[in-house]
């Protein structure tokens, strides 16, 4: 003999609930707005330090990247030069970068 269970009653969420939820999903839309913004002004700054000849012409989003903590973890490779002047400096390598 089978025995039927009924359908578990769907509840409606309360409108405190929706209100508290809709002000949730507006920040989080806030923020990723200032990161995307942030980004952007970012990008246009390296194109334009590219374009004008600087150095470090990614400076600007390397440090954008870093600040909004979504900088890849990478692991510097050093040519025999730079790792001799490691070496000769006796100092740790440390941060996210070398520069």
């Amino acid at each position: 003999m089978s025995t039927r269970t009924k359908p578990a009653a769907t509840t409606r969420p309360s409108i405190g609930s929706l209100t508290r939820a809709n002000g949730q999903l507006r920040r989080q839309l806030a923020a990723l707005r200032h990161d995307h913004t942030e980004l952007l002004v970012a990008a246009r700054a390296a194109v334009v330090a590219f374009y004008d000849g600087e150095a470090l012409p990614l400076a600007v989003l390397i440090d954008t990247l870093d600040q909004l903590d979504a900088l890849p973890d990478y692991t510097p490779q050093l040519t025999d030069d730079g790792l001799a002047a490691v070496v000769a400096d006796a100092g740790a390598l440390t941060g996210r970068r070398v520069a």
